[in-house]
């Protein structure tokens, strides 16, 4: 699958704990946001 580049602002610290999240769940940071986006969009 080809991924889109981008760029977020995001609260430092905010990023800091998700960085924290995808190392504690052995994956990537990228592969975090993309699974938690997919979740979210589900519910609808």
């Amino acid at each position: 699958m080809e991924r889109k580049v981008t760029s977020l602002k995001v609260d430092p610290e905010l990023w800091k704990q998700a960085k924290k999240l995808a190392i504690d769940r052995g994956i990537s940071l990228a592969e975090l946001v993309e699974e938690l986006l997919k979740k979210e969009l589900k519910k609808q």
